[in-house]
């Protein structure tokens, strides 16, 4: 009889080692359903022993131990990848089990008898390389022309190339770009493969004998490929790739502790690589894969709008269309060309408050400031929406606090330009990318293309546009981005100069920014490409307020009624001494008519991970959420 000490691959358990016993033996590595509560999970075997040598401790245990039967084991996961997710568990206060489930596609876990975990590569034949973390930072162009260079010495030397990239289109465009020539040995995953498509690509991956090209999301890092030389991180810089859920793991510090356990090469790609990289890349810890480019540079005429000259006009009504964005509107009509306009944010208006008291009008659920929308029908009324929790009410209101009926719209949305340009040219084709009017990637995809293919149309987006416009443009347009520099984010110039590099790469002929704050650094810095000043600017002010990279920020926040999450959290400073840590109401401090806090955790440079706070954050009940390295202590 044995007994077996299992990693439970599960978001909801916290435990990282479960034991239970068993008359069959099984291999060290190997994935097995073992019960748990009332279901069966997945877990991977990580030690064993005789039950003749462990009887003292199963009869003093507070708990009886319970019996695998009718095991089916699959070795799967190597010992790197196992151990790195230990790692990865560690840095982001989490179990190994929550790790790799989010690491391990549910498709392959669920699907265990259908796919393939022998690997046709001979160890022999592997040449690693030292473990070496590049950076390269370079327009889209000069990018992937490196990267295809890298990929054919790599393949020369018998290795294969993994690319990693933040989300599912950036996969879709990376494979057109990089496998050209070489269809026959490069593999794409990602999460909209069906099941079949899945099992048949995996299988044939496993049986693979010669150099492969591996392009897809962090969560198949679990691929049967032994041989890879070199793992390479596309847009760096996106947020996509930080886990919006439990474990909150960011597969970015995830590849750089697997690239060390395979003795492979890391090389960090972006047009605007982080902050936190550029300092580590300064201080030795990274290399220049190629000069790092500190200038960007672009052909197109560019032009910044104060649109308070506008506004202060006497009898001119608000627009949010500048007389000079209209020009190049009617330029883009006459010549035949595609037109790119971005907006910040969603609806009509981001903002509404009462002209009279000031007081803001929020979501009566959550607290957050409701965005005005226009009515889906022709002669519907406007709405307000909760960006939030998408609750809806209509907009004919007056100030919850004063009564006034005098509500003031503040900041330009998304359908307020469209509105504008409706009106004003009737004749021309106008398209949208927001949340709202492409719900699903198909929409997405097929709205571009009727844009690519239109001449003289007009494309209205937000963020979400960027993903899909894999092309250059002849004209575009930045209608509204003040608003950002409203969060208190410390990371919004960042994001906003990254928009603005994106943006402006990919346009030809004219360029404009309509803002109410030309003066503002960073459209400077966008205009003329200039990093060097916008990195010593930034890491200055990092610096002083001991923002990462000069620390590690850890986010704990809860929920609840309003007095006991108070209490709850005043206790946590005194747990982490001597490290310090604030207590304070989050951004939006009302979600589902819950109250949220938060606890911020700045540990210094070189301090994480420790390892009483790391037993102190796994000690905490499940209702306290943990974030480490947040994009936002919002």
């Amino acid at each position: 009889m044995k007994i077996i000490h299992v990693i439970p691959i599960s978001k909801g358990i916290l435990l990282d080692r479960l034991s239970y016993f068993t008359a069959t033996d099984v291999e060290l590595g190997k994935i097995v359903l073992v019960p748990l509560r009332k279901k069966m999970i997945h877990a991977i075997v990580v030690e064993k022993e005789d039950v003749s040598t462990a009887k003292s401790e199963i009869k003093s245990a507070s708990f009886a131990l319970r019996k695998m039967e009718h095991i089916e084991a699959h070795q799967f996961l190597t010992e790197a990848f196992i151990e790195t997710a230990k790692e990865t568990a560690e840095y982001f206060a989490s179990s190994t089990g929550s790790v790799l489930n989010t690491l391990i596609p549910s498709a392959v876990l669920n699907n265990l008898n259908s796919v393939t975990f022998e690997t046709a590569t001979s160890k022999d034949l592997l040449q690693k390389n030292n473990s070496e973390q590049l950076v390269l930072q370079a327009d889209d162009e000069e990018r992937f022309a490196n990267y295809k260079s890298l990929i054919r010495e790599e393949f020369a030397r018998g290795l294969s190339v993994f690319v990693c990239l933040p989300t599912i289109e950036d996969v879709k465009r990376a494979q057109h770009t990089l496998e050209k020539g070489i269809e026959q040995y490069a593999y794409v995953f990602h999460g909209n493969l069906k099941k079949k498509e899945l099992s048949e690509l995996w299988n044939k991956l496993a049986k693979e004998t010669h150099p492969a090209l591996i392009i897809a999301t962090g969560q198949y890092f679990c691929v049967p490929h032994q041989n890879i030389g070199t793992i390479i991180l596309e847009r760096e810089g996106s947020r996509a790739y930080k886990i919006p859920f439990r474990p909150f793991l960011d597969i970015r510090t995830f590849a750089q502790f697997y690239t060390k356990r395979i003795k492979a090469r890391l090389l960090m790609g972006d047009m605007l690589i982080r902050t936190e990289t550029m300092w580590r890349l300064k201080n030795d810890e990274y290399i220049e894969f190629s000069p790092i480019k500190f200038r960007s540079t672009t052909n197109a005429k560019q032009i910044i709008i104060d649109t308070r000259k506008n506004a202060d006009e006497k009898g001119v009504a608000f627009s949010a269309v500048s007389k000079e964005l209209e020009k190049l509107v009617e330029w883009n009509k006459e010549k035949n060309e595609n037109l790119f306009i971005f907006c910040v944010r969603k609806g009509l208006a981001p903002l509404t408050l009462c002209g009279d008291c000031g007081t803001v009008a929020t979501c009566s659920v959550c607290s957050t400031p409701v965005v005005l929308h226009a009515g889906n029908a022709p002669m519907s009324e406007n709405f307000f929406q909760c960006p939030t929790c998408g609750k809806r009410r209509d907009a004919k209101e007056k100030c919850k606090h004063c009564t006034s009926w005098k509500l003031v719209t503040l900041g330009v949305g998304i359908e307020l330009v469209e509105k504008g340009l409706r009106i004003k040219y009737p004749d021309v084709k106008i398209f949208r990318i927001d949340s709202e009017n492409a719900g699903t990637h198909k929409k997405a995809l097929n709205i571009v293309n009727k844009f690519y293919n239109t001449p003289g149309s007009v494309l209205i987006g937000t963020e979400m546009a960027l993903l899909y416009l894999s092309k250059k443009i002849e004209n575009s347009a930045v209608a509204s981005i003040d608003a950002l520099f409203s969060v208190p984010d410390f990371r919004m110039r960042e994001k906003v100069l990254s928009i603005m590099l994106k943006i402006r790469s990919m346009t030809q002929e004219n360029f404009v920014l309509q803002t109410r704050n030309p003066e503002e650094k960073i459209f400077d810095y966008a205009f003329k490409g200039n990093l060097v000043d916008f990195y010593r600017d930034e890491i200055e002010e990092r610096k002083s307020f001991g923002y990462p990279p000069f620390s590690v920020f850890i986010k704990i926040t809860l929920q609840g009624e309003k007095k006991a999450v108070e209490k709850e959290m005043q206790k946590l400073p005194a747990l982490f001494t001597p490290f310090e840590t604030d207590i304070f109401e989050a951004f939006t401090n009302k979600v589902r008519g819950k109250h949220v806090m938060h606890a911020l955790i700045k540990i210094p440079e070189g301090k994480w991970v420790d390892k009483n706070v790391l037993k102190t954050l796994r000690s905490l009940p499940p209702q306290f959420m943990i974030k480490v390295d947040p994009e936002s202590v919002l």
